[in-house]
């Protein structure tokens, strides 16, 4: 029995026809694509295959409206895929950069260093600590809770304006008190500045 024209089997057939001329029109260019933004020709292979397939599924969803859009949505897509695999490989390389040869994981940074920067955290906690309450609470507002000075204007009910220059006043009063921690440090030990 021969399928009818109007029939759900030749609509089919014709959908897969549609398809094959999708895969054949834009296979080969979408492989170039991919190569020139991955530099690596499997994984261009893999990404022209993959965006062909996502663009088949779109357009058996019927999310695709406007015909004549239909190369634009088709690069797009394989561009969105290069980038998702650029990503996935700038975190694994990453992870590998932090293993070492047994497998184990590395720090970079070496222990004066690290030392360092607890010192100074350190210092900066005892720093805030002897600041005024407002002063403290607003730069908490800043570094803490990380808001901006529209977000912290609008809780204070204060003008951006004034908000910064308490910002202002509040980072100055903390580098003093850090130099006179410093100066303190340099005294006690007997060291010049």
């Amino acid at each position: 029995m021969s399928a009818q024209p109007d029939s759900p089997a030749s609509s089919a057939q014709e959908a897969t026809l549609e398809e094959e001329e999708l895969a054949r029109r834009f296979l080969r260019p979408l492989r170039i694509f991919a190569a020139r933004r991955l530099g690596d020709a499997a994984e261009a292979e893999d990404v022209a295959q993959e965006a062909i397939r996502g663009v088949i599924e779109a357009l058996r969803a019927r999310r695709l409206h406007d015909p004549a859009a239909l190369p634009g949505f088709v690069y797009q897509t394989a561009l969105n895929l290069c980038l998702k695999r650029l990503r996935s490989l700038a975190r694994g390389n990453r992870a590998l950069q932090r293993l070492g040869p047994d497998g184990s994981v590395m720090s970079f940074e070496d222990p004066f260093t690290v030392l360092v920067r607890a010192e100074r955290r350190a210092a900066v906690r005892a720093a805030l600590h002897r600041l005024e309450l407002g002063a403290r609470q607003l730069l908490e507002l800043f570094y803490v809770e990380a808001l901006s000075t529209a977000q912290v204007a609008l809780r204070l009910q204060v003008s951006e304006g004034a908000i910064r220059v308490r910002k202002h006043r509040a980072l100055l009063r903390l580098a003093s008190l850090l130099e006179e921690n410093q100066g303190n440090k340099t005294a006690r030990s007997g060291t010049d500045r």
